[in-house]
């Protein structure tokens, strides 16, 4: 599979990221999230699932933290996520929790725990590690599900995933 993400200078644009006009801020955090290409999609994938993480977040938090989680995302040969598939419903699919679910946060708003929250790294740039999996089932996780519970539904399941490293300003 081949992915791609809309970038500026190898960054990725502003409106996804902390630097989103005000009015792309939810909660405090950039809620719109950016269109993804998928290409050479796996002909025997039913559906793909995709994760958003900040590993550059563990010496600040402590842990990786989860910014989108997404499954059941209907599987062709060439798939686009459009710009806001996470807040606009355009696509029909499963969203886990992100980090701000976790006790750490605490937060208990859906609109915020269960969508894209985007970059804002604290310290510097950081990557952002997006990986795509395409799946030869659908999985049975409900909205609001953990990263964990995905990867045990998702263990014998993945035909193929490809990772792309998404660097965001700080």
């Amino acid at each position: 599979m081949k992915i791609s993400v809309p970038t500026s200078n190898g960054l990725l644009l502003d409106k996804y990221s902390k630097h989103a006009a005000p009015e792309q801020i939810y909660n405090g955090n950039p809620s719109i999230s950016f269109p993804i290409d998928i290409q050479d999609v796996p002909d025997n994938a039913t559906t793909l699932a995709l994760t958003l993480l900040d590993f550059d977040a563990v010496p600040v938090c402590g842990f990786p933290w989860i910014h989108w989680t997404a499954v059941n995302i209907p599987a062709d040969k060439s798939v686009t996520i459009p710009e806001n598939a996470s807040q606009s419903n355009v696509i029909d699919f499963i969203q886990g929790n992100n980090s701000t679910a976790g006790s750490l946060i605490g937060a208990t708003d859906p609109l915020t725990t269960r969508h894209y929250i985007g970059p804002t790294p604290p310290d510097k740039n950081h990557d952002y590690w997006l990986s795509i999996y395409a799946l030869d089932t659908t999985l049975s996780l409900q909205n609001g599900f953990w990263l964990n519970e995905f990867y045990h539904a998702a263990k014998g399941h993945i035909i193929s995933k490809q990772r792309l490293s998404i660097i965001s300003r700080a």
